[in-house]
């Protein structure tokens, strides 16, 4: 706006700015105002689907801790279908796949588990999604499938587990050294009060002594 030698020539001048522009401004106010309660409609409706994904895990788990796998694996399935990309949907595929399991269906339960392991988000899901993939490779006598399953980019404070599930897979494998070096390398990441640490002692006991070097 130029500048004005008068006040009267100023009023005028917002005037006719504000006749020529008035609709302009009037419009991006309007936008202004439909984006702020678009954005909080939105967020309104995201916590209502993430409240409603959460009562329908919780509603799987309280038929799967009564005996209703059917009932509990419908609601899986919806959970998966409805709400996957919610962090519920990772966590009802690993109780799908332990219902799939318990049923002896292990391919079933082998893919609920590579899902959970491929779309989770959350790293704690993804280390026990691939954790139970092992001991599912590793019951099925996949050796090799096993431990590449077991070499995360980073394993984190999920290292002795690692550790502890190579060791029983070399011990299968037939190659107690290097499960004594898989098992030695847990007990040395293993929180001193960690559960599991007698058992994990024992199976490198089991193993006997080391060889004298040369």
């Amino acid at each position: 706006m130029d500048i004005y030698t008068t006040e009267e020539q100023q009023v005028e001048a917002i005037k006719k700015w504000w006749h020529d522009n008035k609709w302009s401004v009037i419009g991006g106010i309007a936008v202004g105002i439909a984006a702020l309660w678009g954005g909080r409609a939105w967020v309104e409706n995201q916590n209502t689907f993430a409240e409603a994904a959460s009562m329908q895990y919780q509603s799987m788990l309280e038929n799967i801790s009564r005996g209703n796998d059917d009932e509990a694996a419908s609601q899986g399935a919806q959970l998966l279908g409805q709400f996957s990309d919610t962090p519920y949907a990772a966590l009802a595929s690993l109780a799908l796949a332990k219902i799939k399991l318990e049923a002896g269906d292990t391919t079933a339960a082998s893919s609920h588990l590579r899902w959970a392991l491929d779309n989770s988000t959350q790293e704690p899901v993804k280390h026990e999604a691939r954790l139970r993939l092992a001991r599912l490779l590793l019951a099925e006598a996949k050796y090799d499938d096993a431990l590449a399953t077991l070499n995360p980019a980073d394993a984190g404070s999920y290292l002795a587990e690692y550790e502890a599930l190579k060791g029983d897979v070399y011990v299968a494998q037939g190659k107690p050294e290097s499960a004594r070096t898989a098992y030695t390398r847990a007990l040395t990441a293993m929180d001193p009060r960690m559960q599991g640490r007698d058992l994990l002692q024992m199976k490198l006991d089991d193993l006997g002594p080391a060889p004298e070097a040369g």
